[in-house]
């Protein structure tokens, strides 16, 4: 279940855009975060060696990549959602 504080901004969500519009607000809003949380890990964790140095690790690249989209179709979800309704 969610902490308090989440369950409290789903209910908010869920009041101002309906049930399942609020819940992909609640992820769009978790993806977010998470793309912020890898973007710092960025500029702290470079490769020191080889033809990528100075440039983030390759799997934080691809990790980055995968949010990216997944964000992407979250928010195309609810655009579709929003032109429904």
């Amino acid at each position: 279940m969610l902490p308090p504080p989440d369950a409290a901004r789903l209910d908010d969500y869920r009041f101002q855009f309906g049930h399942d519009a609020g819940n992909l607000s609640l992820v769009m809003d978790a993806l977010t975060d998470a793309v912020q949380l890898v973007g710092q890990h960025t500029t702290y964790c470079r490769v020191e060696k080889g033809p990528h140095a100075g440039q983030p690790p390759l799997d934080v690249v691809e990790v980055l990549r995968l949010l990216a989209d997944a964000k992407g179709l979250v928010q195309e979800s609810l655009l579709r959602l929003k032109s429904a309704g």
